[in-house]
């Protein structure tokens, strides 16, 4: 019998098929992004989920999840620094406001997809809140574990780790997106996330 979940289990499979390949065959950032956008302008176009900019519901139970969020990538910077981990930029000379607009951009691009597109298309099918944002939990997850197929700069297992975190951080940001009812509120959870941890690294460099 045909359910939600195996239309969308072929839909993720088909994009990971994509994003992990092209990494594979062209080294870098550049063609896993252009992949990136033309699958979620192909899920907007074909999916039609509509923009869900304005939140809908009350802000109380949002202050609770930006404050998890805050402490996760509070976390996710001490491990990254505990254990030295190799990242793709200079922290003494990192200059936030620079890479903001890139950050802007691409978590944009990533909550279009994961918390709008695909959660859209499981609330369409009837699928319960709580499990939508499971389902787009693990495939935002899923869709980090790239740099472990293609090759990167640290072992294996870190990207697996990491992969399995960013599950955590994707269950956040999609209850984020089902309390508010409201992409632009997990977009700006997500950019906290990132410039956060991005803080964090950058702080013990600063002169």
């Amino acid at each position: 019998m045909r359910t939600p979940f195996v239309g969308f289990s072929i839909a993720i499979l088909g994009f990971y098929l994509l994003l992990w390949g092209s990494q594979i065959l062209i080294p870098g950032g550049t063609a896993s992004t252009v992949i990136l956008v033309l699958i979620t302008v192909v899920g907007m176009v074909f999916v039609q989920p509509g923009w869900n900019l304005t939140p809908g519901r009350p802000a109380g139970y949002w202050a609770v999840l930006f404050g998890v969020l805050l402490g996760s990538a509070a976390l996710a910077a001490y491990v990254l620094r505990l254990f030295q981990i190799p990242i793709p930029y200079d922290t003494a000379t990192l200059n936030i406001l620079t890479i903001l607009p890139g950050v802007l951009t691409v978590t944009g691009i990533e909550e279009l997809l994961f918390r709008q597109v695909m959660f859209r298309w499981l609330e369409k099918r009837q699928v319960s809140g709580r499990e939508t944002v499971l389902a787009t939990s693990v495939a935002f997850g899923g869709a980090h574990l790239g740099p472990l197929l293609s090759g990167g700069e640290v072992d294996g297992p870190f990207y697996l780790l990491q992969s399995l975190y960013m599950v955590w951080v994707g269950l956040l940001l999609g209850e984020l997106r089902r309390a508010s009812d409201s992409w632009a509120v997990s977009w700006a959870g997500h950019v906290i996330y990132n410039v956060t941890v991005l803080f964090f690294l950058a702080l013990d460099d600063a002169p």
